[in-house]
């Protein structure tokens, strides 16, 4: 307690010191906390299930019609009823934002967001209901009572935590659904399955329907683990399994099954760029804590005749060092103190953020965890930057102290170069930091660069049910042609049209092949397939149209059914020749195979991703789109209240309340690297801002120290400019090495970086380049004003003062 209160009074007496240095760790302890709940919240804590790591995803890798990583219905039944090496088996639907649910009995008509789930998924799951019941197996047969369990988030929110809910009907879409349970608020499927979607308002299970096992790849399938079953002898049985299934029943096409854990399957992909986070804010860090010594090793100068005292007292070197790092650790643990705050705001502030598609990221928080590793990172800073300090000040010799003290203040040569080396150390952690954000930030720079095919700017897509059954098919389409008609006649609106789905969301993968050629096997790639309501929707979306015609009203019914591919699919099926006129046939289980004609060619569209190439698409005619796609030549805040009100307008009873602009896709589905670009941009200008402050307070204080051996020179005849030439020599030698030796390490360590990298090289001479660069100006700016105040020292003052 007698150092710590002497280690308290030693602060006080330096309050510009003390603020300077509790800013800077607050600042560096609270951004490594904030990473941490970060990295603990997607990566490091158990997922919030029974046992989580018996859970393990099934997916089949064999390409087919669906999505990868998903299985058809037929194989999930099959597994579940065959295999040996699961306890349970459950599965939910990936499509089934398709499905639009529309609550209309609470207020004005709510659009909701479902997922489609089986009876045993939660229970394979380890989810037990909050409130309520799960799912009855009555309730998943073919005509079964409807029921359904509410999410947390919307029970609360519609229905502000009522428990009378359980037992109540809702009528969404026509229909009396029981609501027989709420999911418990630890479980948010949304965030573990689907980030970046909407969020699921309700659960329901998936009931049995002909031809359902024939679908193509639509299920997502967890597994859970006997007690004692290794992943290698479940791998291996599935993979007997299905060998035996293909042979009994070869017309079935090939399948396989893959087997990894669940964790690995939501999270997995965001190790790497996350743990290059947690690494960069450590370098952050490490470069306050340099800084940090350095003041201190400058305040040891100060110091010395204090130390010299104390030893010739009788105190030894232990107890030195021991009161020196008693002030390191309560300037230290202030530092975390405040940086706590920094830490959960912005913790928060990613948690509830909805603009980057990042799974388990709302689960985010500062808990006892992050606590204890607040403490920890603490306590290691005050020994990093603390621990050299006090060595150094320990090792005084009270004889030449008391004696040169008197003469005045100088730091000895070891000293020197101790803070000369943090120096090049925090010039060389920010140079390398530097060149993996400035890597970064090219990559992302390249990626949204990337012709998308379509034209996201000033177009908008509403999620559309009519609230009406149609008893034709000729009413559904004078009902979509009406609305069309409604919306297109909107002053603003330029263009509008319907379309199944949207590019870089979930989209439909089939097979084709010329007609008269044998049908492709199961491992040929699929054709993204787009169904599209209305005229003009290749110029409401923005895809150039390469040649023939769009589609008209008169496409609905005819034979052959007129489609449009695009130039990567004609130069597939149809390579040196004219695309437009040819046949083909399309295949997609269980519907029979159906024959189309090409209408035109058009350009190709990003529909998985950005940074893989445009695959196959076409395009076919129907009325089945449910996104109503306006483009205007407004403002999206304008036009959106205007097309509301003519949908409401139409038809009272449909949704209109849910839009979506078309940029918001590509932000989505950018959103995970623009937010490791925005902290890793973030972290490198504190390394640059704080590697210049170090620059800054050694340079000073050495021209400070060197007053006398300044004055001399000048005295002597040197003139102003030789004397600020010399400091700037000095200063940017060390700026210089520090550089050397940050690009060195950036070479070796940016390979790392290769997989998060999108048209740039992890050794981009451009970029390393620019990097020494900017930071070799920030340096040079840094070094200035010292070594003007050198230049200007009078010679008699420094002489005198000597």
């Amino acid at each position: 307690m007698n150092d710590l209160r002497f280690a308290l009074r030693q602060l006080l007496k330096n309050p510009g010191f003390t603020a300077v240095a509790v800013l800077t760790l607050a600042l560096g302890i609270g951004a490594n906390t904030a990473i941490f709940s970060l990295l603990q919240a997607i990566l490091l804590r158990p997922l919030p299930l029974r046992e989580p790591e018996r859970l393990f995803w099934i997916s089949n890798p064999v390409p087919g019609d669906g999505l990868p990583g998903l299985t058809r219905r037929s194989n999930l039944l099959d597994w579940r009823e065959l295999t040996h090496s699961f306890d349970s088996i459950g599965a939910y639907i990936g499509f089934a934002d398709r499905i639009t649910y529309t609550l209309t009995d609470r207020g004005e008509p709510k659009r909701l967001e479902g997922a489609l789930v089986t009876g045993s998924f939660l229970d394979t799951l380890g989810v037990p209901p909050g409130l309520g019941r799960g799912f009855l197996a009555e309730e998943c047969q073919r005509n079964g009572p409807l029921a359904l369990m509410l999410t947390d988030r919307f029970w609360r929110e519609r229905f502000q935590a009522d428990d009378g809910i359980v037992g109540k009907s809702l009528t969404i879409n026509h229909q009396s659904w029981t609501v027989v349970g709420v999911l418990p608020a630890a479980f948010d499927f949304s965030s573990t399955f689907t980030p970046g979607a909407r969020p699921v308002d309700f659960l329901c299970p998936l009931r049995d329907v002909p031809g359902y096992e024939n679908w193509g790849n639509m299920m997502a399938v967890v597994g859970r683990l006997k007690p004692g079953v290794t992943v290698a002898a479940a791998q291996a049985e599935l993979d007997v399994l299905n060998a035996q299934l293909q042979k009994a029943n070869p017309g079935r096409g090939k399948f396989g099954s893959q087997v990894m854990a669940l964790r690995e399957r939501i999270s997995g992909s965001f190790r790497r760029p996350f743990l290059m986070l947690a690494c960069a804010v450590g370098a952050v860090l490490l470069i306050a804590c340099g800084n940090i010594s350095n003041l201190l090793l400058a305040r040891g100068v100060a110091r010395r005749k204090e130390m010299a005292v104390r030893i010739a007292s009788g105190a030894d070197r232990g107890r030195l060092i021991r009161q020196l790092l008693t002030e390191s650790l309560l300037l230290s643990g202030i530092g975390a103190l405040l940086g706590l705050p920094i830490a959960w705001l912005a913790t928060n502030a990613f948690a509830r953020s909805q603009a980057f598609s990042i799974p388990l990221l709302q689960s985010a928080r500062v808990d006892v965890p992050a606590l204890s590793f607040t403490v920890l990172v603490a306590v290691a800073a005050a020994l990093i930057f603390g621990l050299a300090p006090a060595l150094q000040s320990s090792q005084a010799n009270p004889a030449e102290d008391l004696k040169q003290m008197g003469r005045g203040t100088s730091s000895g040569k070891s000293g020197l170069r101790l803070r000369r080396g943090l120096i090049v150390a925090e010039v060389a952690m920010a140079c390398a930091l530097l060149i993996a954000a400035g890597l970064m930030m090219r990559s992302f720079s390249r990626l949204l660069e990337v012709d998308l095919g379509f034209r996201p700017a000033q177009a908008a897509a509403w999620r559309i049910a009519p609230n009406r059954a149609f008893a034709n098919h000729q009413e559904e389409s004078s009902f979509y042609r009406e609305l069309l008609d409604r919306v297109r006649a909107l002053p603003g609106v330029e263009s509008a049209t319907l379309g199944a789905t949207l590019p870089l969301e979930l989209n439909d993968v089939v097979r084709v092949h010329p007609v008269g050629a044998p049908s492709p096997p199961a491992t040929s790639p699929g054709v993204f397939l787009c169904e599209v309501g209305g005229m003009d929707y290749f110029k409401t979306m923005g895809i150039p149209l390469r040649s023939g015609r769009d589609f008209d009203s008169q496409d609905a019914g005819s034979s052959p059914k007129p489609i449009v591919v695009n130039e990567s699919l004609a130069r597939t099926m149809w390579p040196g020749r004219d695309a437009v006129g040819q046949a083909l046939v399309l295949e997609s289980p269980p519907d029979p195979p159906v024959d189309c004609q090409v209408i035109a060619v058009v350009g190709d569209v990003r529909q998985s991703a950005l940074e893989p190439a445009a695959g196959p698409e076409m395009y076919m005619f129907g009325w089945g789109g449910r996104q109503l796609i306006v483009r205007t030549s407004l403002t999206l805040p304008a036009m959106v209240p205007v097309v509301r009100a003519a949908l409401r307008e139409f038809n009272p009873g449909m949704a209109a309340d849910e839009f979506k602009p078309l940029e918001q896709i590509v932000d989505r589905i950018t959103s995970p690297r623009r937010l490791v670009v925005l902290l890793l941009g973030l972290f490198s200008t504190l390394s640059l801002l704080l590697a210049a402050a170090g620059i800054y307070g050694v340079l000073a204080c050495s021209v400070n120290q060197r007053q006398h051996e300044l004055g001399i020179r000048l005295a002597l005849g040197s003139t102003r400019g030789a004397v600020l030439r010399l400091v700037l020599k000095e200063a940017m030698m060390l700026a210089v090495g520090g550089c050397f030796i940050g690009v060195l390490a950036a070479l070796a360590l940016t390979r790392a970086m290769q997989g998060l990298l999108f048209g740039v090289g992890p050794s981009d001479p451009l970029t390393i380049g620019l990097s020494a660069l900017l930071l070799l100006g920030v340096a040079l700016f840094a070094c200035w004003l010292p070594a003007r105040k050198a230049s200007r020292i009078d010679p008699m003052v420094a002489l005198r003062s000597e």
